[in-house]
């Protein structure tokens, strides 16, 4: 099963203290500048937890180390998969994420190779849906984004210069 080709778009780690996690990135790795969400509310009408509606809500920070983006994600309420990693292996890489060039094959592929779904769910209005797959031997889950032409310029804007996204 090839679910994804190509770069992998985004690291994602879920931190308990999201300030701490972007100095720690910033002093040591040289992360330079962060895009940070507030309270984004995930709610039953849009996202799913193994199946069932799911009403979460996370604060997000968006960051470049070169051309890799860097997403680290804090649990503020809620049962998420952020919220379970958390509590049941602590801060850390939480996924890495494809942007493939089909999201609707790729999932497919994923379904009829039988990859678990962990979760999925939509930013709505932001044009942005995704899906998680279990990592199995990766420790770690795999997420499938499908971006709208807004989501990639914003992507595309954040880039530090010299470097692109894997769609350009």
């Amino acid at each position: 099963m090839t679910v994804a080709r190509g770069p992998i778009f985004q690291l994602c780690w879920v931190v308990r203290d999201i300030d701490a996690a972007r100095q720690e990135f910033t002093d040591r790795y040289g992360v330079a500048e962060w895009f940070t969400v507030p309270d984004v509310h995930f709610g039953p009408q849009s996202c799913e937890l193994r199946g069932a509606p799911a009403d979460y809500t996370i604060t997000v920070a968006l960051g470049y180390a070169g051309g890799q983006q860097l997403e680290l994600i804090e649990p503020k309420s809620g049962i998420s998969l952020y919220s379970e990693y958390l509590d049941t292996v602590g801060p850390g890489l939480h996924h890495v994420a494809w942007v493939p060039e089909d999201y609707d094959a790729a999932l497919a592929e994923a379904k009829a190779a039988g990859a678990e779904i962990l979760a999925r769910g939509a930013f709505e209005g932001l044009g942005m849906e995704f899906t998680y797959l279990d990592g199995g031997a990766l420790g770690s889950a795999v997420e499938l984004m499908r971006l709208s032409a807004d989501m990639r310029a914003m992507f595309d804007y954040l880039i530090p210069e010299g470097f692109s996204n894997p769609w350009a």
